[in-house]
């Protein structure tokens, strides 16, 4: 769960005054062009529910759902005139009410994973640096932290040497030690040069 921090806060309000506009706009659209129009609303609350879920999180679909609550339960009631943009009699607006639920319910329990700012499989790895760890320069401008003993550094056993361990494939031609292709330049793998 994210601290409340103003940052979070400011998010959850903005979304909650978008959550009153998207609300507002599908009650008063659903009914406008059957099925059509209802499909079109509902799209619009995943857009909506999406964009709050990876700018602000789950505090930010929360504010877009108590935004869409407090539109949608204010404009289905009967205006002074009789007039009513929810009717109860009619299948479609029950379709709304709990199609735009259940979107924003789907949306919120939908994994993280998949709103994170980095591409998959380049997370960073912690590096854990412990005793009987010497730091190697190799004349590059920056060090490289290896196991004295030829223990685990990061998750990754490293040798003294930087040879292979014995029983480890031998790197075919052009590929790092890693297993990862040779682009030509010499550059470590993660540095540029």
């Amino acid at each position: 769960m994210q601290p409340l921090s103003t940052d979070v806060l400011t998010k959850a309000a903005s979304t909650f005054v978008l959550g009153l506009v998207v609300g507002a706009v599908g009650t008063a659209m659903h009914r406008s062009v059957p099925p059509w129009g209802v499909v079109l609303c509902l799209l619009l609350v995943a857009c909506a529910a999406l964009l709050s879920r990876a700018w602000g999180g789950g505090v930010a679909v929360a504010g877009l759902a108590g935004g869409m609550f407090l539109s949608v339960t204010t404009l289905a009631r009967s205006g002074p005139g009789g007039d009513v943009l929810v009717p109860a009699q009619q299948g479609i607006g029950w379709v709304w009410v709990v199609g735009a639920a259940g979107v924003l319910i789907l949306v919120a329990l939908a994994p993280r994973a998949l709103f994170r700012d980095e591409p998959r499989g380049e997370r960073p790895r912690p590096v854990a640096v412990t005793e009987g760890v010497e730091t190697v320069d190799e004349g590059r401008g920056g060090g490289d932290a290896r196991p004295v003993d030829g223990g685990v550094v990061g998750g990754e056993p490293r040798p003294v040497d930087g040879g292979p361990f014995e029983g480890s494939p031998a790197p075919a031609d052009g590929d790092r030690p890693g297993g990862e292709p040779d682009d030509g330049s010499g550059a470590r793998p993660g540095t540029s040069r």
